[in-house]
């Protein structure tokens, strides 16, 4: 599963990127990995968190995804539509 967001403010030379993704492993966690940074620049930074079950992982993502808003993103795509 995988949720995107983007702030573009041409205005303030802002165009960044924030990508969510929810993943299972090989040890029954779940792993919520985020990452950021400028849209079309070739470096960015991660961020990779494990959870041991599905409602922890799922609540930290809401958790993202209120302070992405909180922030003035906007999503492209959320959990709720996948």
């Amino acid at each position: 599963m995988m949720s995107t967001w983007t702030k573009i403010e041409p205005a303030r030379n802002c165009y960044r990127f924030y990508a969510i993704s929810l993943a299972s492993d090989l040890f029954n966690a779940y792993v919520v990995s985020c990452e950021w940074g400028r849209i079309g620049a070739k470096k960015y930074r991660r961020k990779v968190e494990v959870f041991n079950s599905i409602d922890e992982a799922m609540a930290q993502i809401k958790r993202i995804e209120s302070l992405r808003i909180k922030h003035q993103y906007h999503a492209d795509d959320h959990f709720g539509r996948l």
